[in-house]
């Protein structure tokens, strides 16, 4: 099923939402419940700050994104985003909204802003999450076809002696060779097993792959997956949340009814943004690890 093969993935991001159906004679209605969003250093998103935030110098990614129309950024993702991750996109929508009944499908849903931003924060870190996964596997998709071109590993000879390992700037340790030889393998062992899982994924031609990728990693592994993400993409995560909310004049506090469909695009939309946040991002890294840190406004 779906919905338990993308379940980690989504606790992952911390996206604990559940629907708590409300039964009516009428038209049915659903409220989304939400956990409160955390920010990385464990204190709550105070929205109203984020949106006073937006009167200061914009932060250039909040900028890029803001720059493109929703339906461009769309058409963008669809054209270029590997199906294993446009599937993990529409099967995370599908285990919020497209498992409820169908008499309450098609019906509003009520939330309140608070909740709404939270969900909102949730699905572009889910975004971030899958892009990320998706560079890992393809890198290891890369080594795996590397190491095979290269044939079977070669059988190295018994060590022994000490070997210096620097570990920073200006410290060196000397460690026993035949132990740190063995560590070495070990980690090997190791990314062998992760390059057996994705390919084997790979291998299938199936559209789950990405979550069953995500899902074979550790949870030291799969927490790395969202844990190092910027500040500066945090912040204009929380900034892009803040101007929706100003664009729909709505409250934290402030309660809302949308058209389950509505919600369903707003939601597609968070992922992507997400998922594009990351390519952002990593586009920077390259710039300031080949041109410099004074790089970013360069073409």
């Amino acid at each position: 099923m779906v919905l338990q093969t993308l379940s980690t993935a989504v606790a992952v991001a911390a996206l604990v939402m559940k629907p708590c159906i409300r039964p009516s004679l009428s038209t049915p209605r659903t409220r989304i419940c939400a956990r409160t969003s955390f920010a990385n250093d464990g204190e709550e998103v105070d929205w109203d700050k984020e949106a006073s935030n937006l009167a200061r110098p914009q932060n250039r990614f909040f900028k890029a994104l803001s720059d493109i129309d929703t339906p461009e950024l769309i058409k963008s993702f669809a054209e270029t985003a590997p199906k294993e991750v446009q599937f993990a996109v529409k099967a995370t929508v599908l285990s919020l909204l497209g498992n409820l009944p169908p008499a309450v499908a098609d019906s509003s849903i009520t939330t309140t802003g608070r909740n709404l931003a939270t969900l909102m924060f949730n699905m572009q870190m889910t975004g971030y999450m899958f892009r990320n996964a998706a560079y890992r596997s393809a890198l290891l998709k890369s080594l795996d076809d590397a190491t095979a071109a290269a044939g079977p590993p070669l059988t190295l000879p018994p060590v022994s002696g000490e070997v210096e390992v620097k570990i920073a700037d200006g410290m060196v340790a000397k460690v026993d060779a035949k132990a740190y030889m063995a560590e070495l393998r070990s980690e090997v062992e190791g990314l062998r097993s992760q390059l057996a899982k994705a390919k084997g994924a790979k291998a299938e031609g199936d559209e789950t792959a990405l979550i069953q990728y995500i899902q074979g990693l550790g949870r030291e592994d799969q927490a790395e997956l969202t844990e190092n993400v910027s500040s500066d993409v945090l912040e204009a995560m929380s900034q892009l949340v803040a101007s929706i909310l100003i664009d729909l004049n709505l409250d934290r506090n402030m309660e809302m009814a949308a058209p389950a469909g509505k919600l369903r695009e707003l939601l597609i939309t968070q992922l992507v943004t997400g998922y594009t946040l990351r390519e952002l991002e990593v586009r920077d890294e390259l710039k300031d690890s080949y041109w410099g840190l004074d790089a970013s406004g360069a073409d």
